[in-house]
């Protein structure tokens, strides 16, 4: 090799040193937490080989424009996820579940063989090359994410306990891994029968990775498949924005805005993941905890902020026919992945085309074509995937998201003075808005770039997630997804902004951005120390709004003299020091939750907690009891796919002398990876329909088919051949899992063979 070569190949190998060291990070976390090196090896090498490597060649193919490595990678592995899919399908239907490799054999072959498929292998245009300190800087944002995932690691272990007690998520994804692991078309395997209305389409792609790789389900769930997803997303996130603003600087921004940029905490009060996410008003920033409490909301990131990517290739070049097939694939997937996107983004295209005609500025084809294409897709999947009538209980309730929020302020403040709730709901809301000008002030420096396009597409995404927020109710708080799927794009919005008034970055105006943001972090900790809140009579509302009337007083003065020196001067860099400013106004917010995972992690340990650690109020410590959680695992190892079980627990958790069953019991289904005839009936629309009509919360909703569950009660209260008989001969039950602790248990022992017993829990066989 000549000296020449060998200085060529040294940055090349130089530029690799991000990736090499982040990949080596996570796996030592993940080593920490239960993953051994091998099963992280095996699951890495599915997702390069099998989604990856395949997606980015078809990406390319599709696209016919290539040239960043880095772009063509990320959203060739949501396109590699989409197809993933749609192979477990069919192979599973086909009864042989691991032709899934099949997609990326013959995606591959077909790369090499056909000459025109060959120029995928190495792009269609000049490579960019991907400078070190963009690569460093989505590092740490990625580091800092994994993180804060140790708080899921240490509340999560991959045996019993599996999740903290208050989880009723975990079992219920659980259980669908199974069910897509065994049946096709997939029913709620805890209500035998049941459809699954709902989206379904990450738990068929685990299922398959688990199949090729031997992974157990539970390490793909609370370890592994989130990660990369997430990670994409933020790579997306920061793909788009350089391509919305040219700039390299705009992408680590845009990440750090879309995590870590929230609703300013003036209190200082204590707060915890369970209300609005982080911050002390709606503000998306559950974003970050849903990346591994829902999978399916993090699935339909991924695939969303790809077809995104695609939108904004069909504004600029208009022509081939590739790019639409890619962006109509793109657009199945997200169906199935995370439905609320595909109304979403219908009506922000919408809104790009008529806002584009109201200005004049002519119709705009591939935004009108694109809606079209989303709006039959989102029909086609009302109709193919889901119950055309199901709504899964969100309801057209103003203001719902901010209900509780006085509530929770007055337990904070200790104000127990007249008129709390409902009096301060507006008041939460006007500061919830406040907030969000705070967070994203950018989108409001946009000027005329706002009617580009591309740029009104993002508005319009954001202004869609935010009003959702506001008119939507859900009694599991659901609209809060809206916000979620809509924050990387409302951070966008303000990142281009930003740059616009920002100009060409250098070392002076960074340093001026940085100082903007240090006054809004240094506003904040003063009021903190010295505005607390007094709640005195009448005068909650007025406490609550105070100091951020004040934030509000000091942006409004930096605002006004970026307006006078842009007037004099035509200067508009005070505006950017503005967006700094605002934005500062939120990061201490992310620095309390940051802070609280490493102080909690480094007092309790940097392993697994142990269960002694994990009590909840009612004394479980996990959401899956022991003896369900033993019998289940038993149950996979000696039961077949198709055997069904029948139970006597119906109930999540304790239940309390004279309350209602909470009906969000998954653990059998989850643990044992079978179908129950009657356990929990929670999260199914005809649930959500019952309570509806009752009027009663979701999780308190009577069963629907009394005569079933009277059925299934009367086989272990009052055993015999009549009433096992039922279970055998009408419902072909196989197996009775009979639990001590949630009432009286006949002598089954008597007609039926029992087979394992794990403490208060005995399994049967039906003969």
């Amino acid at each position: 090799m000549t000296p020449g070569r060998a200085r060529r190949g040294l940055p090349g190998l130089l530029s690799l040193l991000p990736l090499v060291t982040g990949l080596a990070g996570i796996a030592f976390t993940l080593r920490c937490y239960g993953v051994s090196l091998p099963t992280t090896l095996a699951f890495a090498g599915w997702l390069v080989a099998g989604v990856v490597l395949p997606g980015t060649l078809l990406w390319r193919a599709l696209l016919g424009r290539s040239g960043w490595l880095v772009a063509d990678v990320v959203a060739g592995a949501a396109v590699g996820y989409v197809m993933e899919v749609f192979a477990y399908v069919a192979a599973r239907a086909a009864g042989a579940p691991l032709l899934v490799l099949a997609w990326p054999a013959g995606m591959i072959a077909a790369s090499l063989l056909v000459p025109r498929l060959r120029k995928a292998w190495r792009g269609t245009v000049a490579p960019v090359r991907t400078p070190a300190l963009w690569s460093w800087s989505m590092l740490l944002v990625v580091g800092v994410f994994v993180l804060r995932s140790v708080r899921m690691f240490r509340s999560h272990g991959l045996d019993w306990p599996i999740t903290n007690p208050a989880d009723a998520d975990t079992p219920f994804h659980l259980a669908l891994i199974a069910e897509a692991k065994q049946h096709l078309p997939m029913q709620a395997p805890w209500v035998s029968g049941e459809p699954l209305v709902y989206h379904w389409f990450v738990y068929p792609e685990m299922a398959a990775t688990s199949w090729v790789t031997g992974i157990d389900p539970l390490t793909l769930l609370v370890r592994l498949t989130p990660l990369p997803m997430f990670a994409g997303t933020l790579l997306l996130v920061a793909v788009l924005a350089r391509r919305l603003t040219g700039g390299w600087w705009t992408g680590p921004v845009a990440a750090v805005v879309t995590l870590f940029v929230l609703a300013p905490d003036p209190y200082g009060w204590p707060h915890t993941d369970g209300w609005f996410g982080f911050s002390a008003y709606e503000d998306g920033s559950v974003f970050r905890l849903v990346a591994w409490t829902s999978p399916t909301q993090t699935f339909g990131a991924l695939l969303f902020a790809a077809v995104v990517l695609v939108l904004l290739d069909r504004f600029e070049h208009r022509g081939g026919k590739g790019p639409w097939l890619l962006f109509t694939l793109l657009l199945a997937g997200l169906a199935g992945a995370k439905s609320p996107y595909l109304p979403l983004l219908t009506g922000a295209l919408v809104l790009v085309v008529l806002v584009r005609l109201v200005a004049r500025r002519g119709l705009h084809r591939p935004a009108l074509l694109a809606a079209a294409l989303t709006a039959a897709c989102t029909v086609a999947a009302q109709f193919v995937l889901y119950d055309s009538g199901a709504n899964q209980g969100l309801v057209v309730r103003p203001l719902a998201t901010m209900d509780g929020f006085a509530t929770v302020a007055a337990t904070w403040t200790g104000y127990t003075g007249p008129g709390t709730p409902a009096g301060h709901a507006r008041v939460a809301a006007g500061l919830t808005v406040l907030c969000w000008l705070f967070m994203w002030a950018g989108a409001l420096t946009l000027g005329r770039r706002a009617l580009d396009p591309p740029v009104l597409l993002l508005l319009a995404v954001g202004a869609g997630g935010l009003a959702g927020v506001l008119l939507f109710g859900h009694p599991g708080g659901s609209q809060s997804y809206l916000i979620v799927s809509a924050r990387p794009y409302l951070a966008l919005a303000s990142v281009v902004g930003l740059a616009a008034v920002a100009g060409r970055m250098t070392r002076v105006r960074a340093g001026l951005l940085a100082l903007a943001a240090a006054v809004g972090v240094a506003a904040v900790l003063l009021l903190r120390r010295f505005d607390t809140v007094q709640p005195v009579g009448e005068r909650l509302g007025w406490e609550l709004a105070r100091p951020y009337l004040i934030l509000a007083g000091l942006a409004f003065t930096v605002g006004v003299a970026g307006v006078v020196a842009g007037l004099i001067r035509r200067d508009r860099r005070v505006l950017a020091m503005l967006v700094a400013l605002c934005a500062g106004f939120g990061l201490p917010t992310a620095y309390d939750q940051t802070a609280a995972v490493v102080t909690d992690t480094a007092a309790g340990g940097w392993r697994a907690v142990p269960a002694a650690d994990l009590v909840g109020p009612d004394g479980r410590t996990s959401a899956i009891d022991r003896d369900t959680w033993d019998a289940g695992r038993w149950l996979r190892a000696h039961t077949g796919p198709g055997d069904l079980l029948a139970t006597n627990a119906h109930c999540f958790g304790v239940r309390p002398p004279g309350e209602r069953c909470d009906n969000r019991r998954f653990a059998l289904a989850a643990a044992s990876g079978r179908r129950v005839l009657v356990e929990g009936w929670g999260f199914t629309n005809t649930t959500y329909e019952r309570a509806a009509a009752d009027g009663v919360p979701p999780w308190f909703a009577d069963f629907w088919d009394p005569e079933r569950l009277a059925a299934n009660d009367a086989a272990f209260t009052d055993p015999g051949p009549a009433t096992i008989g039922v279970l055998r001969d009408r419902y072909h039950v196989r197996w009775l899992v009979a639990d001590a602790t949630a009432g009286p248990v006949g002598d089954l022992g008597a007609f039926v063979v029992p087979r394992f017993t794990a403490g208060q829990l005995t399994v049967y066989e039906v003969a």
